[in-house]
């Protein structure tokens, strides 16, 4: 008695003949079903883990190079007196000390720079300069240039 053949699959018979006949050979299906697959004797290999496993109670378990690597900070910039740099000495009546500082917001780092030259958020007219007014395409005709002298 011959093995049981597996109906996979497929498309239906006729479909399979045109597909046979317009590819010029017999279509190979790819070999992922389950029935056709080698078993898997061997066992799964018992890999032990990193170091890491030994350091997760301490501390420092957060250092590594994904938590290392931040985006850069932007400090804001407080206007007003000078800041008292050392706590010790007499306070001047310019000078505020240092937590004495609160903003309301983060300020701006300054304009936007539209890298393209054309804000697509505010309809600002470009100013016309003087010598593009008087600046012509095509040269003065010589009726024009009779009439300029």
């Amino acid at each position: 008695m011959s093995k049981k053949k597996y109906n996979f699959r497929d498309v239906s018979y006729g479909l399979q003949k045109l597909r046979n006949f317009l590819l010029g050979r017999k279509h190979t299906l790819h070999g992922r079903f389950p029935p056709l697959l080698a078993p898997r004797t061997i066992p799964p290999a018992e890999i032990p883990r990193g170091p890491d496993f030994k350091y997760s109670d301490k501390y420092y378990f957060k250092r590594n190079a994904f938590n290392s690597v931040l985006p850069p900070v932007v400090a804001p910039v407080g206007e007003g007196p000078p800041i008292l740099k050392d706590p010790v000495k007499k306070i001047a009546s310019t000078v505020i000390p240092p937590d004495a500082i609160c903003f309301n917001y983060a300020p701006t780092p300054g304009p936007t720079w539209w890298w393209d030259g054309h804000c697509y958020y505010e309809n600002v007219p470009d100013p016309i300069c003087a010598s593009q007014q008087s600046a012509s395409p095509c040269p003065p005709s010589p009726e024009q240039q009779q009439q300029q002298k």
